[in-house]
């Protein structure tokens, strides 16, 4: 598990400085929006970002909260979001550098503890849940934002290839296996909801600038899929001249069950 806490924070500290784009998905207010329509946030609320790099939700959520904590392992995603805050004369989201699995916090800290395309970068999802629950006060949520398969029978081949763009990507789950993993955390799902959301190919490729080969590989790939060819799980489709594949993006709500007397 070291040796993959070291690649999160290779990739992610070459990452940081385009995190703040807002016409890609980590940035865009459209995709906050959805979260906050999905997950709402009262004023009295303490909220805590898992792995919420940059703090694109946490700010989003601050914005209608108490305050937000940024929790992320890469000290370069969090220099980002600090300077953005300060630079906006905000003053109630905090950042905090540490690992999901082993959070620096007190049982029972938030009231709403958020995760957003994290889940499939953990190489042990199960403990990041139960320590997302552990923080999580008694009546409050853990919501998890991520991309999941769409195509359950080509998961493997979905799974790979982005391994190959990004090599600290796990697996990415089905909406069902995610909703199975975090009832095994204890918690109670009160809902789920799913879109499908068309990537622009050549965008998701320069956010990690994978190796040329690697580039030019998933480009021939989807072409020949979409031509009729071998099934990639990228569901890859043409805008205009443009290529582009769909993720499909899930959000699954869970409440902390209650601890027994």
């Amino acid at each position: 598990m070291a040796d993959h806490r070291d690649l999160i924070k290779e990739e992610f500290s070459r990452q940081a400085s385009s995190f703040e784009d807002r016409k890609y998905s980590f940035g865009d207010p459209r995709v906050l929006s959805w979260i906050l329509d999905n997950v709402p946030v009262s004023p009295s609320e303490i909220v805590l970002d898992v792995a919420g790099g940059t703090g694109h939700v946490a700010r989003a959520c601050a914005e209608r909260a108490r305050c937000a904590v940024v929790l992320d392992l890469t000290a370069e995603m969090l220099e980002v979001g600090k300077g953005e805050v300060d630079a906006a004369g905000v003053h109630n989201v905090i950042f905090q550098r540490g690992e999901a699995s082993a959070m620096p916090f007190l049982d029972r800290s938030f009231d709403l503890v958020i995760s957003r395309f994290a889940v499939h970068h953990f190489p042990d999802p199960a403990t990041a849940l139960a320590e997302m629950r552990r923080v999580c006060q008694p009546g409050g949520r853990v919501a998890i934002m991520d991309l999941v398969v769409g195509e359950p029978d080509h998961a493997d081949s979905y799974n790979h290839r982005e391994r190959l763009r990004d090599p600290s990507h796990t697996r990415a789950l089905t909406t069902e296996e995610l909703s199975s993993a975090m009832r095994a955390a204890d918690l109670e799902i009160v809902s789920t909801v799913e879109r499908d959301q068309p990537i622009l190919l050549e965008r998701w490729l320069s956010q990690t600038n994978p190796p040329d080969t690697v580039a030019t590989q998933l480009r021939a790939e989807i072409e020949a899929e979409l031509a009729g060819g071998p099934q990639t799980g990228m569901r890859g489709l043409r805008k205009a001249d443009d290529l582009y594949f769909t993720q499909r993006w899930a959000i699954a709500v869970g409440r902390p069950q209650a601890e027994p007397q």
